[in-house]
């Protein structure tokens, strides 16, 4: 395998198009390194000192480009700076005669051909044969909404499929001249600035986004910023801490959970403090990890964390966490300091009153925040580990099973934590489509680390190594770094903070550092000794806005009423349902 290359040159037309600038936005999104190198430029002074750099490289750029400046060669042989590059990615196929040209030049086969884009569902399937590539994606059959998008059909032995599909080739690897070639008949790449108030899914987006995900991950392995886990945690929404509820027994939940071996966190009301049964909890606290909760809301109603006033947040933050406080004092169960949004409706500003009451994060469905406020989450954000556009709060995504594996696997390629999301009925027949889905995802190649929510997103985060010190990028408002090597790491972690006067201090292993600010972010320095690690913590000063929430009694009748009727459909609906 070919040592990783330090720096992408995006070769491109005179002026940029569509497909460079979004190009340059994945670029930039996973931090990679780049410059720009114009058709015209290919001879220049610009591409003598590319050639005659010890620096290594990699190429980005279209059919047509690439076309053009094969034309320009004077032999059949590509220029000199071409072929000191580690690979070339070649995308936008077009069904012309100078992309057929182009590529039948490059890949030897005088009869390749390209086949145009149809309107039916399709099944690509990925190879299983390159998994340093395709990671988690590795071996999967995944049937897309639509093909719309080009096939490559080439005769050729040397060819790798990395994607294939039934009328050729998506995504193939081929070596011209001496050359890796990535050819990626993708016609676009997609425009990760574009803003989106639902999930990303590959059956709707695969071409233009998955193989040049895979390819700038693997091809820039050196400089991407990676993960060093993919943490995992199956999240059940509102059951209170009964032994059973609706069909959801966590004696059954238990077994399953040492036979498959993961970890379950309980989106807990904050509501139900009091409605708890103590050997349930002694199943908790004895658990070993396996099952935990975590806060949900705080009464539960209708887009509670929806609302836009500062001082109602407050309040419902405030009561929030006075009821979990009250749990753990009656029955010394400790709860994860994460919320889950009722509904998964959330404003912009829930985001700042949750990192001022000092929450670590919140994982939600919903991507996008509700009830009219602005949207502005954007794809890149979804590719991102966390959401942190709103107040620069992180909120982790997660996914329900019937998201399909292939997004899943999509998110590990990225980096991002896996997180299942499912209420009672996941557990429905004890919970056999779930152990189904568990031992696919348990197929895939990776390594899941199944650990309680708010461990897993103290684990989430991206490391690049930087000489002997390791760049670290903290996403959630608590980070765990641990060193497993024999001598000691110096870790530089970078957080960023746009509202740095709201920050009281920053805490390793829960005592008070100093750090820096640097263009918006915050930056600590720390040396972890061999064996040890560093719990790292921001501290936010509380600027709260009035009491806990007292409310009226008509307010509390209404929300009693509204979870009992809820924990009666959940009890007794499912068997209504069964008989009929």
């Amino acid at each position: 395998m070919a040592k990783g290359t330090s720096i992408a040159v995006l070769l491109r037309g005179s002026a940029p198009s569509t497909n460079d600038c979004s190009l340059t936005e994945i670029l930039d999104l996973f931090e990679i390194p780049w410059t720009a190198l114009t058709v015209d430029e290919a001879r220049g002074d610009k591409v003598a000192a590319l050639a005659a750099g010890r620096q290594q490289f990699s190429i980005l750029t279209s059919a047509a480009c690439l076309a053009e400046v094969l034309q320009r060669s004077e032999t059949e042989a590509p220029p000199t700076w071409l072929a000191r590059a580690t690979s070339v990615f070649v995308y936008g196929f077009q069904v012309t005669d100078p992309c057929k040209s182009i590529l039948r030049q490059i890949t030897g086969d005088p009869e390749a051909e390209i086949r145009g884009p149809g309107q039916s569902p399709t099944t690509v399937s990925v190879t299983d044969s390159f998994p340093e590539m395709c990671g988690p994606m590795s071996g999967l059959q995944i049937q897309l909404e639509r093909a719309a998008n080009t096939a490559l059909v080439v005769r050729n032995s040397n060819l790798q499929s990395i994607v294939g599909m039934r009328e050729g080739h998506l995504f193939a690897e081929f070596t011209y001249s001496g050359v890796r070639f990535f050819a990626d008949s993708s016609l676009a790449i997609v425009d990760i600035r574009e803003r989106t108030a639902t999930y990303f899914d590959v059956k709707k987006c695969f071409a233009g986004a998955v193989p040049i995900v895979m390819y700038l991950k693997w091809a820039f392995r050196d400089v991407c910023l990676t993960s060093v886990e993919t943490s995992a945690c199956l999240i059940i929404d509102d059951p209170p801490l009964w032994p059973r509820y609706g069909l959801l027994d966590f004696d059954d939940l238990l077994r399953l959970a040492d036979k498959l071996t993961f970890a379950t966190t309980i989106a807990f009301i904050p509501w139900n403090w009091r409605r708890t049964n103590r050997d349930t909890v002694a199943a908790f606290r004895g658990s070993g990890g396996k099952l935990s909760i975590c806060v949900h809301g705080c009464d539960h109603t209708r887009g509670e964390f929806a609302a836009r006033s500062l001082e109602l947040l407050d309040r419902k933050l405030r009561t929030a966490r006075i009821r979990m406080q009250a749990l753990r004092k009656n029955t010394a169960l400790n709860h994860e300091n994460v919320m889950v949004f009722p509904q998964g409706a959330f404003s912009p500003e829930a985001a700042s009153a949750l990192k001022r009451n000092g929450f670590t994060a919140a994982v939600n469905t919903e991507v996008a925040p509700t009830d009219g406020a602005l949207n502005e989450t954007t794809l890149a954000d979804l590719w991102s580990v966390a959401i942190v556009r709103y107040a620069s709060f992180p909120i982790f995504t997660r996914r329900y099973i019937h998201h399909g594996i292939e997004n899943f696997a999509f998110d590990g390629l990225l980096g991002k934590p896996c997180f299942i999301a499912g209420h009672h009925d996941l557990l429905r027949g004890r919970g056999s489509e779930l152990a189904t889905f568990l031992r696919l995802l348990a197929s895939l190649q990776w390594k899941l680390c199944w650990r309680p929510l708010e461990d897993a997103v103290r684990r989430s985060y991206g490391v690049r190594s930087n000489g002997e010190t390791i760049l670290v990028k903290m996403l959630a408002e608590r980070l765990l770094f641990e060193n497993v090597g024999a001598t000691t790491r110096r870790i530089c972690v970078m957080k960023r903070e746009p509202q740095v006067a709201s920050l009281e201090g920053v805490e390793v292993n829960q005592d008070l550092i100093a750090y820096e600010y640097i263009d918006g972010h915050v930056r600590v320095i720390v040396d972890v000794p061999p064996g040890g690690s560093a719990d790292i913590r921001f501290i936010y000063r509380e600027q709260l806005h009035g009491s806990p929430a007292s409310e009226s009694i008509r307010y509390r009748f209404g929300v009693a009423v509204r979870r009992y009727l809820s924990e009666l459909r959940d009890n007794c609906g499912h068997r209504l349902r069964s008989r009929a």
